[in-house]
């Protein structure tokens, strides 16, 4: 599952070998850490269960080599061991680290050199329910030590909660008490090494945040010297609604270490029931200007008018290394039945001061579909950020079906533009054979994967897929610069299943190649003059390169039925985007086509397959918009359909008028 709300794509990270959701599983409560050395470097772990029928979970986890555009799910820690409540993160080298709990409450602390491609266990970390570590990647005397905290609950020490590893996890110290019992939170350190602990006592329901200043001497045992009750506006929900038995949101706490003027801001944020009442939770998020001696009054950060039945669930935090703060929850705001929910995102500048407008960074979601045995999506979701925006990993059910996927969020967001363009026609022999145009415009190479899809075309209802298609990908001389016939004969084999784009039958085609800015042609035969419907695709790999993959044209033979031509393509980024749609018949006579299609129509669709707008002669509709473009058809029977798009999927379908048949072209242009 790719699913695209807008400027956001999310990528499902639980998936199999060939990228494919697993029919029938459960995940949830997922943990992101990223390798500050490389950035393109991710693993998530996540909470397990193999069938939603049963309540046994295990350490689920998945790595990214390239930013998060494809995820692989190697299986978890260990095979038939019950774990939970993971937490993933990562020191300033680059080396990952994985705290799961076993089932008697007890942790173990995993470690990954290798980018979360493998994992070792290195040692029992104590710990118990609901644990959270963090990791001192300042300059201070605390320097790659290790920082653990846990629950009054699920706790095999008395009621002991903290602990410390000086060796990088491999030992720690016997477990201590923190004043006032803090649960249910996070821990992070300031510039200085002074560690900050937040979260709520499950007897009082206060909520605190607790200051170590000597947790970075090695030779003492810490002390806590500081202890500061916070008023986040309201209370921390449990067991309610949203989330049935599970938390509404826990504390999350973390430090500004920019060096800005913010440097050494504290802040913790929640998602709280408000004060007096019994339903509902809100975003609420306070700040410490005096290393936690003081808050703020607190601040609500979803912007949706108030209404206290809303669920504003699971709001979580990071601070980029630049001082920006990011925020993302889930949200009901949209949802006339006040359970579907939205991953939602602010962001703020000054230290909290002010923040920007909420955007939904995805598609709406039931998180009530695919519970397992026990009835909650997890307890919390998790954001990395760096300095132009963060990294989220959440829960949602877009397979029907509790999934963790990953998305990208920052501040403001590209420019809308066309990507992911593909064409579905039938593929026959000579003239008839599949055609698809694409250029690169912009500068800098491109990386993309262009296939030719044919057999797994019935899964999708085509009763005559082409049973063995080939790809060719030549220039704009027409010199062939890269084919393939099984995809499972690429020399990069393994990029194209990284990818997370590879194709699902063997016997269809992929090349995956950077390009430089120019145009290009991907050609779609049948092996042995095979004939039937296929499809040729090509998918943007890297949407933040100066280039950019568009104007996509497609020729190939109209029929009727099931075999007329649709052209897809995808607007991404933000605002709108100017396009104009051409179905060209009668002119490719001038190019040597014997049989062009003499009167083609031209129908665009949108991503629920409404129609959006019909054409059948261009001048019959925006004659003037579609001259003032400088691409009007030349024949006055050829189609075409101007529009302003939002992001999303469109489809444009290309028939014969009367059922006619015959060679037709479907072009799709991004106008400035």
């Amino acid at each position: 599952m790719v699913s695209q709300h807008d400027a956001f794509t999310s990528y499902q990270v639980n998936v199999d070998s060939n990228g494919h959701n697993i029919v029938g599983d459960a995940a949830n409560e997922p943990s992101i850490c990223v390798d500050p050395t490389n950035p393109s470097k991710m693993t998530i772990g996540w909470r397990q269960f193999n069938t939603v029928s049963s309540n046994f979970r295990q350490a689920g986890w998945g790595y990214t080599t390239n930013g998060g555009t494809s995820w692989t799910f190697p299986g978890v820690l260990e095979n038939n061991v019950f774990r939970s409540d993971p937490v993933l993160n990562s020191d300033d080298t680059g080396r990952f680290f994985y705290l799961s709990l076993l089932s008697a409450f007890f942790d173990n602390m995993w470690r990954s050199l290798n980018g979360g491609q493998s994992w070792t266990n290195i040692a029992p970390a104590d710990g118990g329910d609901k644990e959270w570590f963090t990791i001192d990647n300042t300059n201070s005397t605390g320097h790659g030590f290790q920082y653990q905290a846990w629950s009054t609950d699920g706790n095999n020490y008395g009621g002991r909660q903290f602990t410390r590893s000086i060796n990088g996890g491999s030992t720690w110290l016997n477990p201590i008490n923190i004043p006032n019992s803090p649960a249910w939170g996070t821990l992070d350190v300031d510039t200085n090494g002074n560690l900050f602990i937040g979260g709520v006592n499950l007897n009082t329901g206060q909520i605190w945040c607790i200051r170590s200043t000597n947790a970075k001497n090695g030779g003492v045992i810490p002390s806590f010297d500081q202890s500061t009750a916070v008023n986040l506006g309201g209370d921390i929900d449990s067991s309610d609604l949203i989330n049935p038995v599970g938390l509404a949101g826990q504390v999350f706490l973390a430090a500004d270490r920019s060096g800005t003027a913010t440097n050494n801001n504290v802040y913790m944020l929640a998602s709280v029931q408000p004060t007096g009442f019994t339903s509902g939770t809100d975003v609420m998020f306070v700040r410490s200007t005096n290393g936690g001696q003081t808050f703020s009054a607190p601040h609500r950060i979803n912007d949706d008018p108030i209404n206290h039945n809303k669920w504003h669930w699971f709001g979580t935090l990071s601070v980029a290394p630049n001082g920006r703060i990011d925020a993302v929850w889930l949200d009901t705001r949209n949802a006339s039945n006040n359970t579907d929910s939205q991953l939602f995102y602010s962001y703020s500048t000054d230290g909290g001061n002010t923040w920007s407008a909420n955007v939904a960074a995805s598609n709406s979601f039931n998180p009530f579909l695919g519970y397992p045995n026990q009835n909650k999506m997890g307890d919390y979701i998790t954001i990395v950020s760096d300095n132009t925006g963060g990294n989220v990993a959440y829960a949602a059910t877009f397979n029907l079906e509790e999934d963790i996927y990953y998305v990208r969020v920052a501040p403001g967001s590209p420019e809308a533009h066309l990507g992911n363009i593909s064409t579905r026609a039938f593929v026959q022999t000579g003239d008839n054979i599949v055609i698809g145009g694409f250029i690169i415009t912009g500068s800098g190479q491109k990386r993309v994967i262009v296939r030719a899809i044919g057999p797994s075309l019935v899964n999708h209802g085509i009763t005559n897929p082409l049973q063995n298609p080939t790809l060719e990908l030549h220039d704009h001389t027409g010199a062939v610069i890269a084919s393939n016939d099984n995809w499972m004969n690429a020399p990069n084999k393994q990029e194209i299943i990284n990818s997370g784009l590879a194709p699902s039958n063997n016997l269809e085609s992929a090349i995956l190649t950077s390009l430089n800015p120019g145009a290009y042609t991907a050609i779609v035969r049948g092996v042995n003059n095979g004939t039937g419907i296929a499809l040729v695709e090509g998918y943007d790999l890297d949407p933040a390169a100066a280039s950019k993959l568009g104007n996509m044209s497609t020729r190939a033979l109209v029929q009727i039925g099931d075999n007329v031509m649709i052209g897809g393509f995808i607007v991404t980024g933000s605002g709108e985007k100017n396009v104009i749609v051409r179905a060209i018949g009668p002119s490719l006579a001038q190019h040597g086509i014997t049989n062009p299609l003499q009167d083609p129509t031209l129908e665009l669709h949108n991503g629920n397959g409404a129609l959006i707008a019909f054409n059948d002669n261009w001048k019959d509709t925006q004659q003037t918009e579609i001259q003032a473009t400088g691409l009007a058809p030349t024949d006055d029977r050829e189609s075409a359909i101007v529009r302003s798009l939002t992001p999303g999927n469109y489809t444009a379908i290309v028939r014969g008028r009367n059922n006619t048949i015959g060679v037709a072209l479907v072009e799709v242009y991004g106008l400035n």
